[in-house]
């Protein structure tokens, strides 16, 4: 009897034929642009939960390498250049800062004019 694991999510390019390498089926289709962004998407917030899960200097290094590779595409499938981000990041961190001090927000307290 078949079985068929339903995944629904974007892969990198070799996964098609490392699955047929190891004598499995799969069923794949080429999303349209539209599709494209919203599967990427999706899997930045699959990788950066692999990044909260990683557990020792390696795990996270290739979890971040993931991210890394799906913020590309990102910026790729939108025509949006490396140097465009950085120079919208660094003014953030000129006007907001880094997060080099390690604070936690943990409220805001506003006087009501009771």
């Amino acid at each position: 009897m078949e079985t068929c694991t339903i995944y629904d999510k974007l892969v990198r390019d070799n996964i098609p034929a490392i699955i047929q390498a190891d004598h499995k089926t799969c069923r794949t289709h080429i999303l349209n642009e539209k599709d494209y962004n919203f599967y990427l998407k999706e899997k930045l917030i699959e990788e950066a939960r692999e990044v909260r899960s990683a557990e020792s200097k390696d795990e996270l290094i290739k979890e971040l390498a993931d991210v890394l590779e799906v913020v590309e595409a990102l910026q790729d499938a939108n025509g949006i250049s490396p140097k465009e981000v950085l120079a919208v990041k660094h003014q953030k961190a000129k006007r907001n800062g880094k997060f080099e001090k390690r604070i936690l927000l943990e409220c805001v307290i506003e006087e009501s004019d009771d």
